[in-house]
């Protein structure tokens, strides 16, 4: 693939390369814009390849768990040829020491044949979200088939910048899409997740780039989430339509922003231009929780105050 793009399409691109400025404008990606309106442009910016000084973000481990479990699903093959266990000791025999020369030759030959390197205790992990999400009926129906790999990139006529997608799969026959996600937890709380993280946004610019760059219309889109830990428990959600319409008007909102913070380079913080201190309100449900534990704190110490004089007036009687 020869960089930098200048068109849309479907590209194979390594992970670097798709988080890097990879096209011929400013691009950007569906983690970047959720940043820009969920904190701001300053955030993005500390870590963005458009920031000559910017701070080399650590790759998230969840992402790495998630890809390379999507990855096991497909076969060993597929995991191998992207992913590698360290071994347990150094090239040169001693045990893994990550100071060692011979280990620091060792990482940077993986990084350099594209693959990422796993600890024993990570591919414990991988191999069992694996087994669990192969088990499940949804994905044994093939609810994360499809393309993989597959970067979605399309220009934004109203701004000019790029805009990047990357599904976990590409659906082959289908305008369904679903995207697989590592959890601490299963449950309810997955609905509150999925509105903290704004996963409705993402869902949004992967509709819009199948649009754009498929040519199909997204007819749905859920999310796989598999817990990290035993007993790796499934869960399948699929967003509503009407939530990824709202959220259209937010991803709407973050590309003008960006655009508007690259062309005049200011990239403001949250508090924007305001120079004043901004009021605080509590909240209803804190004015409520302070009554009640006025009341109960009164309470007691009435209910202990008689206690008290009771045994006084008892002692004094004796």
């Amino acid at each position: 693939m020869k960089l930098p793009i200048d068109k849309n399409g479907v590209f194979r691109l390594t992970m670097e390369e798709y988080h890097s400025q990879c096209c011929v404008a400013p691009s950007i990606s569906s983690s970047g814009l959720r940043t820009i309106f969920l904190k701001s442009p300053a955030h993005y910016f500390i870590e963005s390849t458009l920031n000559p000084n910017r701070i080399e973000p650590e790759e998230k481990e969840a992402f790495v768990l998630g890809r390379a479990a999507h990855h096991l699903l497909l076969g060993e093959d597929a995991f191998s040829t992207l992913f590698i266990m360290r071994p347990e000791e150094a090239p040169d025999g001693r045990a893994w020491n990550g100071n060692n020369l011979s280990c620091k030759g060792w990482l940077h030959a993986q990084a350099k044949a594209g693959r990422t390197v796993l600890t024993p205790n990570q591919v414990e992990q991988i191999r069992g979200m694996a087994r669990a999400l192969g088990n499940h009926p949804l994905v044994r129906a093939g609810i994360l088939n499809g393309e993989i790999e597959q970067s979605l990139i399309f220009k934004d006529k109203k701004t000019g910048v790029y805009l990047k997608s990357r599904p976990d799969a590409i659906p082959n026959d289908s305008g369904d899409f679903a995207d697989l996600k590592t959890t601490a937890c299963i449950g309810f709380d997955l609905d509150r997740d999925v509105s903290k993280f704004r996963y409705d946004v993402q869902a949004a610019l992967t509709k819009w780039a199948a649009r754009e760059v498929l040519k199909i219309e997204m007819e749905s889109f859920s999310f796989v989430f598999v817990e990290k830990k035993p007993p790796h428990s499934v869960d399948v959600i699929t967003l509503g339509k009407e939530d990824i319409a709202e959220a259209e008007k937010d991803l709407r909102s973050a590309i003008d922003t960006f655009a508007w913070c690259v062309e005049h380079r200011n990239w403001f913080g949250p508090a924007g231009s305001q120079s004043d201190a901004r009021y605080v309100h509590i909240s209803e449900f804190a004015r409520k929780n302070a009554e009640f534990r006025r009341d109960f704190l009164k309470r007691e110490i009435e209910t202990a105050t008689k206690a008290g004089e009771r045994a006084a007036e008892y002692m004094n009687a004796g």
